[in-house]
């Protein structure tokens, strides 16, 4: 049976059992794992689920939380490769219910929610009526309103607080039916409270049991009925609620506390770290904020012979760092790193050549190339060359085809195929783009061609792909534009002090260990150190500081004014000046010569092609100035014109 679908230029096969283990493939349209029955075509490797592929059967859709205008299922978002669900907040390159005129994005999954309204459900907690949905989907990822927890099982919510309020008031089923007064032992966020006793009971509190035994603790611990604050004995912050006490070891602790496993494996560790609600007094920095460790309480620490790892518990348990999960008490360490040194995508040595003592592996097949690789050791490269892993400038050594024009640094034909990195909490897989197509680095949010590491664990509610420029990061950074060490931090909004713009709260950064006052984002923080112009026999450094004469605060190539507080590429011996966007163009790390499907770009008919102009440069279809380095060209015989990247979105004038 064959599908013609709207997203696809191919018929679509039916699959009645495709299996993970057999071979992964993401779904195009909600981008997870596919299981089950499924539309592909294998050439393309390009699948669907069931249920995504006969969303063409509802192409428009009149949805409660954005009753104003009726959206449209589009197969990508109309203005960018990648997107943010107003609902669950989740990055995403897949379908998209959209609505052009407030530029409303809808992930499908968030879409077909199953709801009904209950008009007949006025509370106090909430001035408009709230939608009730039994099959909540554990995708959308967000808060209960109430009791903060993530959100599971049925749930009710409001769709009139969005657009006014830009935000959703959400509740689970059961935070959204407790009484409105209770009698409890402490007298009640939604909380409740005792107006004369002048203390509150959040949601969490008025469920907790009296005692709670746990695995991790010899003794049962018992809730102390009476508010008061203390500092937790296992993680070392303070409180004044949901506290539990176990008498006979002298300890208290938060109720979330009491379940802290003893094992975990973060990305910021190569070891176990373990964790110990008391160590020997001692100064310590947590290796995770650069913060100091009060030994006297809880901590996670490596017990590794000569490792001195040590976190904060709640920086360790943070969900940027850990996927959750528990290392059993009879672990084998061996067998925990052997996960990490996966073999790489070369499947073949075909030649080798030994030079004294060492072997060098001259030529292979590799996984991501029809032809053999020959391996180059030196000599001088064309600038234009491209590395097809990393998409930098080839240099040596480097492995070519001389069949076609494919090259690979070493360093990324040896890349390994899985690999664990402090950007992201599940293991991450190497995987080669479709040049058709383009994607976006959650990292540093430049768009690529070439390898990434994606992320296909079926239960992470977010979608995380790192190119290989930002996969070579570590969690500190040393650059030459700041004295002390920096810090990769997760969920920071800060002005980079490189080029000045505030990022995102849910994006990455580096900052200071000291405590400086100095933030990179980590698109700057990627900067190559240097640059190359056609003009200059010399390579250009990037420069951080300027106290030239304010005369010469003009960018040789475009000619217009330098901002003196942002990052420029300079030569002293020439005395060439370059914006950092100049030297690099719009579009660096995308093939040249490759063809863009023209679904990307509107109503233009043709695709098209990403050209490299140095000397003889035309101009922009769009806005006419000269397209001097990377553009876009339509070579159609009837087109045949230019455009700037950022001009390819608007109305082409012809």
């Amino acid at each position: 049976m064959e599908l013609q679908h709207f997203s696809h230029h191919h018929p679509l096969l039916f699959i009645q059992h495709q299996s993970v283990a057999d071979k992964a493939a993401l779904c195009f349209g909600c981008e997870e794992l596919v299981v089950g029955p499924s539309y592909g075509c294998n050439g393309c490797m390009y699948y669907l689920h069931k249920r995504c592929a006969e969303l063409e059967l509802t192409p428009h859709l009149n949805h409660p939380f954005h009753p104003q205008h009726l959206l449209t299922l589009l197969p990508k978002s109309a203005y960018h490769c990648t997107w943010k669900c107003d609902f669950c907040q989740r990055s995403s390159s897949g379908f998209v219910y959209h609505c052009g005129p407030c530029n409303f994005n809808l992930h499908i999954n968030c879409a077909l929610l199953q709801s009904s309204i209950a008009p007949n459900f006025p509370t106090s907690l909430h001035q408009h009526p709230l939608f009730f949905s039994q099959d909540h989907n554990d995708e959308v990822n967000r808060d209960c309103s109430g009791c903060m927890k993530p959100l599971f099982g049925p749930i009710y919510y409001c769709s009139d607080c969005y657009p006014s309020d830009k935000c959703f008031f959400i509740l689970h089923k059961q935070c959204a039916e407790v009484p409105l007064e209770i009698n409890h032992p402490y007298d009640r966020r939604f909380v409740y409270s005792c107006s004369f006793c002048k203390i509150e009971l959040p949601l969490d509190d008025f469920f907790s049991p009296q005692t709670i035994t746990t695995a991790n603790h010899e003794h049962s611990w018992t809730l102390l009925s009476r508010q008061r604050s203390f500092v937790c004995d296992f993680c070392g912050t303070t409180g004044d609620c949901s506290l539990y006490i176990c008498a006979i070891c002298d300890l208290l602790v938060h109720k979330n506390c009491i379940s802290l496993p003893r094992n975990i494996l973060i990305t910021r560790h190569h070891h176990v770290i373990s964790h110990s609600y008391s160590l020997q007094q001692q100064d310590e920095l947590c290796r995770i904020c650069y913060e100091e460790v009060d030994t006297r309480y809880g901590s996670y620490h490596c017990s590794t012979s000569g490792c001195n790892y040590i976190a904060h518990v709640h920086c360790a348990t943070n969900k940027a760092v850990w996927d959750g999960k528990s290392i059993p008490e009879d672990y084998d360490e061996r067998s925990m790193k052997a996960l990490d040194e996966s073999i790489n995508w070369i499947t073949d040595v075909v030649e080798e050549m030994s030079f004294g003592e060492i072997t060098v592996t001259v030529e292979i097949k590799h996984a991501y190339h029809d032809h053999n690789l020959r391996l180059t050791f030196s000599g001088e490269m064309n600038d234009d060359g491209q590395c097809d892993g990393c998409m930098r400038t080839v240099s040596t050594p480097f492995y070519s085809c001389e069949q076609c024009k494919f090259f690979l640094h070493k360093e990324c034909a040896e890349l390994p195929r899985n690999k664990r990195h402090p950007f992201h909490k599940h293991l991450l897989t190497l995987t080669k783009s479709n040049t058709n197509f383009y994607a976006s680095c959650s990292a540093c949010g430049r768009l690529h061609h070439g390898f990434s590491y994606k992320c296909n664990d079926g239960d992470c509610r977010q979608f995380f792909e790192c190119d290989i420029r930002c996969i070579l990061l570590s969690d500190t950074l040393e650059h030459p534009s700041h004295e002390h060490s920096l810090f990769l931090v997760h969920n920071f909004s800060a002005n980079c002090n490189a080029c000045r713009r505030k990022s995102d709260p849910w994006n990455m950064a580096y900052r200071c260990t000291k405590r400086c006052d100095f933030t990179l984002d980590l698109e700057c923080a990627t900067l190559p150190l240097t640059a190359r112009y056609k003009h200059d026999r010399h390579p250009l450094t990037l420069t951080c500081f300027d106290d030239f004469d304010p005369s010469q605060h003009y960018c040789d190539l475009c000619e217009y004014e330098r901002d003196p507080n942002d990052w420029f590429y300079y030569c002293a011996e020439c005395d060439n000046t370059l914006h950092s966007g100049c030297a690099f163009g719009d579009l660096p790390f995308l093939k040249i010569g490759s063809n863009l499907d023209k679904s990307f770009f509107g109503k233009h008919p043709h695709p098209f092609t990403i050209v490299k102009t140095i000397w003889d440069c035309p101009p922009c279809k769009i806005c006419g100035e000269v397209c001097n380095g990377q553009a876009l060209q339509c070579k159609e015989s009837e087109c045949n014109f230019s455009v700037h990247w950022k001009c390819s979105f608007k109305p082409l004038r012809f």
